[in-house]
């Protein structure tokens, strides 16, 4: 559980920030977690289990496009 006092205020107001700001399932599973194994719980904790670890980004080049296909399209549509 975690610590008593106005510390513990601080922190339970930052734990429903989390879930509202987040996915309240996930916020209410890590807080379920936590305490079936008894651990001691504040919000960093709680925020831990939550975060999803970031994804992998590909790198994409792309490179500049060829302006004159572009220009066809409009020398095209005026002659028609």
């Amino acid at each position: 559980m975690t610590r008593r006092g106005e510390r513990a205020d601080v922190e339970y107001v930052r734990i429903l920030h989390l879930a509202a700001s987040t996915m309240e399932s996930l916020v209410e599973a890590a807080l379920s977690r936590l305490l079936e194994v008894g651990a001691a719980f504040d919000y960093a904790s709680v925020k831990a289990l939550c975060s999803p670890d970031l994804p992998a980004f590909p790198v994409v080049s792309i490179g500049a496009p060829d302006l004159a296909v572009y220009d066809q399209l409009l020398v095209a549509r005026g002659a028609a």
